[in-house]
């Protein structure tokens, strides 16, 4: 009896006999690859590109128009005219910023002036640094002034790094030292 049921489960799930419900045709029996299918590319028309490639070349002379009037604008102002601007704005933070930052500001616009102004490192070495080579190049044109700047650096670096607080008359007159510094050397011709 159970042979009987073995044989005609087998039949019936098609051990026996066609395997399949479907009937297979002999051509797709084994079939070769199929051909690739390709996707049409939608056509750009040429109003399209070309306005494109227009609006393009038309922000980039924009871009560089204004680019070269930010350059001449800036190449026409003179070390101390920056120097003097940049105090300025200084100046009107007054006490709505930590002393800290309001020396560091003051110290790098010297700093700043006298890279564009003479020539020097300034801005990348330390106060002592500069200072040293200041008093051993006799004769650059800085050397009369450097002990109007050395007691301005040490004022700045004192409110950097001791966190000493900058009173309202203190940050008045560090900015007067500095407009006075860049004063008298404006006029001294560079070596």
């Amino acid at each position: 009896m159970r042979r009987i049921f073995v044989i005609c489960y087998l039949w019936n799930a098609g051990w026996m006999g066609n395997l399949s419900a479907q009937v297979t045709d002999a051509n797709e029996d084994i079939r070769g690859p199929k051909p690739l299918v390709e996707i049409p590319v939608p056509q750009q028309s040429d109003l399209v590109f070309w306005s494109y490639i227009i609006g393009g070349l038309l922000l980039l002379a924009i871009a560089i128009y204004l680019w070269k009037k930010y350059a001449r604008k800036e190449a026409l102002r003179n070390p101390p005219e920056v120097a003097f601007a940049a105090l300025a704005d200084l100046e009107k933070t007054g006490e709505s910023i930590a002393a800290e930052a309001f020396a560091n500001r003051a110290a790098q616009t010297i700093r700043q002036y006298i890279a564009e102004r003479f020539g020097l490192a300034a801005p990348r070495r330390t106060t002592e640094e500069f200072l040293r080579d200041l008093t051993e190049d006799k004769a650059s044109a800085l050397a009369c002034e450097s002990d109007s700047l050395r007691i301005f650096l040490k004022a700045c670096d004192l409110a950097k790094f001791a966190e000493s607080n900058l009173t309202a008359t203190q940050r008045s007159e560090l900015i007067q030292a500095a407009r006075g510094f860049v004063r008298s050397t404006s006029n001294t011709v560079s070596s």
